[in-house]
Formats: structure tokens, C-alpha cells, sequence
């Protein structure tokens, strides 16, 4: 008898780190149109200099649309790419964006990588984004 109840115990402590183990995938729409568009607006206003009006990158900038940024980014966690946009510009700390610009910044890429849009917004917060996976394929 004890030691069903000590399988029992242990079971229960296990179950919320399975449950975090879970995540969300960029494929069940993440974001809004209208997050998107804003982040479009962010992107043309400060970061298309570096990355490109196609964003295929130019020179030590990278692409942020396309194979190389799906290679690159493929079952990362949002939360990566989010801190990522929110170092940028990496030579100018006080031009760089508010987390909110960062999220929006982060909806209009996957858009621009054909990742469909919810009717959720993609939030600014790190945890929740750790909980959402980009992966360049649409799952089957």
C-alpha cells in the first residue's frame, strides 16, 4: 500500500513538468493580421536597413524570411527569436524596441514566413513565448 501511494506521489510531481514539457506550435496561429501589419510598420521604420525591404539580409545581416531563417530557427522556441529582435540594433542599445514592438516585430516575421495567423496576439512576455515552437514545415 505504501507504495502505491509513494508511485502516486511521484506521479503527481511529475505531471506539471510533462505538462510544461507540451508546447505550442507556430502552425496553430500565434498571432493576429493586425499585430502583423503593426510589426511591418516596426520593421520598414527601423530594421529593413539592416535586413533587407525583402528581408533576404544584407551584408553581416542575416535573412529573416525564406530557407536560411527556417534552417536557422527550425524547433526553436519563440522566446529565442524574441530575445533575438529585442538586441537589435546591436550597435545602437537606445534605438532598440519595447517588448510589445519586439512581439510585433516577431508576428510580421512569421507572417513573412508563411505561418498563418490566429486570432490571438502573440504576447510580449518570455515565458509564454518558451512555450510556442517555430518550425519551418507545416506539421502533416
Amino acid at each position: 500500500m505504501r507504495a502505491r501511494y509513494l508511485a502516486l506521489a511521484v506521479l503527481a510531481g511529475l505531471l506539471p513538468i510533462a505538462a510544461r514539457a507540451q508546447s505550442t506550435s507556430v502552425w496553430t496561429g500565434v498571432y493576429t493580421p493586425a499585430q502583423a501589419a503593426a510589426g511591418e510598420d516596426v520593421y520598414f521604420a527601423g530594421c529593413a536597413r539592416c535586413h533587407g525591404d525583402d528581408l533576404a539580409g544584407l551584408e553581416r545581416a542575416p535573412a529573416l524570411a525564406g530557407g536560411a531563417f527556417g534552417q536557422r530557427w527550425d524547433g526553436a522556441n519563440l522566446k529565442k527569436l524574441f530575445e533575438k529582435v529585442e538586441q537589435m540594433p546591436p550597435d545602437d542599445p537606445a534605438a532598440r524596441l519595447t517588448p510589445q514592438k519586439s512581439a510585433d516585430v516577431l508576428a510580421f516575421l512569421l507572417s513573412a514566413n508563411d505561418v498563418p495567423s490566429g486570432t490571438a496576439t502573440l504576447p510580449p512576455n518570455k515565458d509564454a513565448l518558451a512555450d510556442i515552437t517555430y518550425t519551418s514545415q507545416r506539421p502533416k
